[in-house]
């Protein structure tokens, strides 16, 4: 009895996931939406997960954040910052950077070399979401160059929501295993009912 309610709930969450994903992939907040960075220091990305912003710039600050296991990947996190807030930093004056991005995709002999984030501007993409909270050390960056604001957003760089197909996949695996449940249920207790008789 607990293991079909069980199996039924799972069946459920699975099936209301992928519909949740699969209309906000097409109609909200997984659609890929474009911002300036000027547009970002003002309004931030609102409610969108997947973005592109335009006009972004690195300023060649970083941090790395070493795996705590074997099993762990290290993290790469960095400032991005608007053209007028690259001035500022070149000009002394403290900025407020409203994107953090970070990835796990890159390579540890960068920071050897002190490369990692060269300054330049870049064209990034990726889905608005935070790292764990262990990891996150974006307190870290020079708080001579950096006040971390407290609407701050992080990009993980690089990374699309689930594609379509999967979500898909879910909502119909979701469907069929509940019926398959269901039926294999409604057999067992013909089965017992007629064994009664």
């Amino acid at each position: 009895m607990w293991v079909r309610l069980t199996a039924m709930l799972l069946c459920i969450v699975f099936f209301i996931t992928g519909c949740n994903s699969l209309i906000s992939q097409f109609f909200g907040t997984h659609k890929l939406r474009v911002f300036t960075m000027e547009e970002t220091i003002t309004t931030g990305v609102g409610d969108s997960d997947f973005v592109e912003l335009i006009g972004a710039w690195q300023s060649g600050d970083y941090i790395v954040v070493p795996p705590r296991t074997d099993a762990d990947k290290a993290i790469l996190i960095y400032p991005l910052l608007a053209e007028s807030q690259i001035e500022a930093l070149k000009a002394g004056k403290q900025v407020k950077p409203r994107i953090i991005a970070w990835t796990k995709n890159f390579s540890m002999a960068c920071d050897d070399e002190k490369n990692c984030v060269p300054l330049m501007p870049v064209a990034v993409q990726g889905v608005i979401r935070e790292m764990r909270q262990q990891k996150n050390q974006a307190h870290l960056l020079p708080v001579l160059k950096y006040q971390l604001p407290d609407n701050v957003e992080y990009i993980e760089v690089g990374r699309q929501p689930l594609a379509w197909y999967w979500n898909l996949l879910m909502v119909l695996g979701g469907l069929g295993f509940a019926f398959y449940i269901e039926s294999r249920a409604n057999r067992e207790q013909q089965i017992s009912g007629k064994e009664e008789l």
